[in-house]
């Protein structure tokens, strides 16, 4: 079962990711209204807007535009888009 309380007040999630502790923000409700609209616009780009919206540091996004992180290892952007995704689906169990 899901810590629901920490889903419903958005608290940020720290994964593993490759060895290190990353942050990531839990998404509103207004990010995925906005999740659907890159979906549907730019899908080739939604593991890109994932981790610009989602990928934090100190609480601080870690990336300041899209340039930046389609600038970024593409593969890992992947990756941790993936593991982004998996938030948009969190409580459902």
């Amino acid at each position: 079962m899901s810590d629901i309380r920490a889903i419903l007040a958005l608290q940020p999630k720290r994964i593993d990711f490759r060895g290190a502790s990353v942050e990531l923000r839990r998404p509103s409700a207004l990010d995925l209204i906005e999740a659907l609209g890159v979906s549907k616009d730019a899908p080739e780009r939604l593991y890109v807007w994932f981790v610009l919206r989602h990928l934090m540091q100190d609480g601080r996004p870690v990336f300041a535009s899209m340039d930046e992180v389609l600038a970024a290892n593409g593969p890992l952007v992947v990756e941790l888009g993936r593991e982004i995704e998996r938030l948009y689906e969190e409580g459902r169990d």
